[in-house]
């Protein structure tokens, strides 16, 4: 018979622990090596990003040739690519995973994987705002693309968006990398699926001239090193701390775990929608 009492002193442990026993933590070693390598990484394409005549630019006009003639193609980019689509199958899949019966010490990584990517996600908006790097390429005067007639004219797209604003890295792919990435290091199969169903979306944005090949390269570089990071037994114990709260009171948690997730989704819309309406 279910007793809900034993289940929570199952988790009536100090932090880091399970039913007396130690969470398992990836070696510190592999974890900084990797977090390394892909800090790396988006050094390199921050580099890149900075001097576009170096490989964006170039690739850019490449694969613009192409929307000229594929109409269906870029009909269907346009569809893959809404970026809230985007949101729920990777936090679907993150859904998923926490529910395919793995251990405690596993969803306390999707906990601290999870919080991972929100904090790359915050950095890439910063890094956004502060690098020089180039405007969308379907604005740089520079380049002259041919605009997609699934985007819109021009001219419309000048007034309702912001044309001047740089693009590395992508805040919303970066997020969306990173939970992906925290899914593939506890089930490979449902993270496999995460990351295709992500990198579909971004590379139907680099097909459009919404990004440069730069921007999602490093905004995917950002989210591994982060996620990387977040494997370490420190963050571990933190997310410990969040399974145990859904073992003592679930309808508290999975209501909190419902807002925060659906503000994942739509990388935060709503809250930056009203807190624009705060501050005018």
């Amino acid at each position: 018979m279910f007793d809900p009492q034993s289940r929570r002193e199952r988790f009536d442990t100090p932090a880091g622990t399970i039913g007396g026993e130690s969470v398992r933590a990836v070696p510190h070693r592999r974890c900084l090596a990797n977090a390394a390598a892909f800090s790396l990484l988006f050094l390199a394409t921050a580099i890149l990003a900075l001097y576009p005549d170096w490989l964006n630019r170039p690739v850019a006009k490449a694969i613009n040739s192409l929307t000229m003639d594929w109409q269906f193609a870029n009909a269907l980019a346009f569809s893959v690519a809404y970026p809230t689509l985007q949101g729920l199958a990777v936090v679907s899949l993150v859904w998923c995973c926490w529910f395919s019966g793995i251990k405690a010490e596993l969803r306390a990584h999707i906990v601290s994987g999870t919080f991972a990517a929100i904090l790359a996600g915050l950095i890439a908006h910063l890094l956004q705002r502060t690098l020089p790097t180039s405007p969308q390429p379907i604005f740089d005067p520079l380049l002259q693309l041919h605009v997609p007639a699934v985007l819109g004219d021009i001219d419309t797209l000048r007034t309702t968006s912001s044309p001047n604003s740089h693009t590395f890295p992508s805040e919303r792919a970066t997020m969306f990398a990173g939970l992906a990435i925290a899914v593939f290091l506890i089930r490979p199969k449902l993270g496999l699926l995460a990351l295709g169903c992500t990198m579909l979306a971004d590379v139907s944005r680099i097909y459009l001239g919404l990004h440069y090949p730069t921007d999602i390269i490093g905004s995917y570089s950002l989210a591994a090193a982060l996620v990387w990071l977040a494997q370490m037994q420190w963050s571990s114990e933190l997310g410990l701390r969040f399974v145990r709260w859904e073992s003592i009171s679930p309808s508290t948690f999975y209501m909190c775990a419902f807002f925060a997730y659906y503000q994942v989704t739509t990388a935060f819309q709503d809250l930056r929608d009203l807190a624009g309406i705060l501050l005018r």
